[in-house]
């Protein structure tokens, strides 16, 4: 038993300012590029730039959960840094006890690479697999989201500049 831990890195060529502001400021984007999996995304308390701060994700109709809720541990809007805990909704009670993502955008060439770890803490007395479901669906969906964002901004140069 332990916590078990997932990193991944993701190249893209959009510079780290624009890419950081769209998947980590906005509260709109998201949503708007993947409705299939995100209904909304808004802030209970604080906003995206403070420490503390309480952000809900709605999920979209066929999601098995309608939301989760994740608290800003630590942002650093200047090197390109966010950590955040999701401690309500979603799989948690079903395995896992809390979740820790930390995301850094680092520059590379023109563009960007992203930085992503997330940490699995189970419930007492639960194992958790490479193979386990929740892993693999949370790094499909990470991977999928980067991409979309990455798409849309590529699509709109302008966008978060």
């Amino acid at each position: 038993m332990g916590v078990k831990t997932y990193s991944q890195e993701i190249e893209t060529p959009v510079a780290l300012g624009r890419m950081f502001k769209a998947l980590y400021l906005d509260s709109h984007l998201v949503p708007k590029l993947m409705p299939e999996s995100f209904r909304s995304i808004e802030f209970l308390q604080g906003d995206p730039t403070s420490a503390g701060s309480i952000r809900q994700v709605n999920s979209a109709q066929g999601i098995p959960f309608e939301y989760i809720r994740q608290r800003i541990n630590e942002v650093d809007v200047n090197n390109f840094y966010c950590k955040y805990t999701t401690f309500e909704g979603g799989v948690l009670g079903k395995g896992y006890e809390y979740v820790v993502a930390e995301t850094k955008l680092d520059a590379k060439g023109s563009g960007s690479v992203l930085k992503f770890n997330v940490h699995f803490h189970p419930l007492p007395g639960i194992e958790v697999s490479d193979e386990d479901a929740v892993v693999k669906m949370t790094q499909e969906k990470s991977r999928m989201l980067f991409k979309a964002v990455e798409e849309d901004l590529l699509a709109n140069p302008k966008a978060f500049s």
